[in-house]
Formats: structure tokens, C-alpha cells, sequence
């Protein structure tokens, strides 16, 4: 093969790699950049102190949208921060507050501080 080939061959793969990386990243987003639609929202659950709320969303997936996960957003009350703590599928058959600073979701205990990612698991 003359180096021409190999240099376009070389190429080719380089792209086709980077391609790969790129469709991974965006059908496979991180759980904190996950965004919710608050129509979707299929339960609220009140820390024992009252200064938290879990709210449970159901998503439409996260491979082209035939897959359901369902988000768990943690809101401070009192300074209305957000954040996802965690993401399961394909449903949520028990979400429960076990003292103020943890949950149980599916007979998994996470801690408020911490997330919970089924993908990662």
C-alpha cells in the first residue's frame, strides 16, 4: 500500500472512533445534566424536617426515547437549589425517607449527598 492509503485509512479510523465517542456521549448523558419535564412528574416526598423535597419525573429514555428511566430531583426549600440524585428504570415501586439525610428507592439506600445512577451499577 503506498503511504497515501495508509495516511487516508488512518484517517478514516481516527474519525469513525471519534464519531463512536461523540454518539456515546449524547445518547448517554451524565445524571446531574439530565433534564426533567415537570409534566412528567409522578410523585413528591417530604423529608422527615420538611426542609426537603424529592420530586420523582418520569423520563422518555435515554436510547432515542424507547426506554423509560425515571429522575429523582432533590430541592432545598428553604434555598430552592436542585439537583438529581438519582436514575432508575424502568419503574419507581417504593420511594421512602429514611431520616433527613437518606432515602430508599427501590430497596436501594442513597444518601442525599450522594447519586444514585442504575448505569453505573
Amino acid at each position: 500500500m503506498t503511504k497515501l492509503i495508509k495516511l487516508l485509512l488512518m484517517v478514516f479510523a481516527v474519525t469513525i472512533l471519534f464519531g463512536i465517542i461523540f454518539i456515546y456521549q449524547l445518547l448517554n448523558p451524565k445524571l446531574s445534566s439530565i433534564e426533567v419535564n415537570e409534566e412528567n412528574e409522578e410523585g413528591t416526598y417530604i423529608s422527615p424536617d420538611g426542609e426537603k423535597i424529592i420530586t420523582v419525573y418520569f423520563n422518555g429514555g435515554l436510547i432515542f426515547g424507547n426506554d423509560l428511566t425515571y429522575v429523582g430531583v432533590l430541592e432545598d426549600s428553604n434555598s430552592g437549589l436542585r439537583k438529581n440524585i438519582f436514575l432508575v428504570m424502568p419503574n419507581v415501586k417504593e420511594v421512602r425517607w429514611v431520616n433527613n439525610e437518606n432515602i430508599v428507592v427501590n430497596d436501594i439506600e442513597i444518601a442525599i449527598d450522594d447519586t444514585y445512577d442504575f448505569r453505573k451499577k
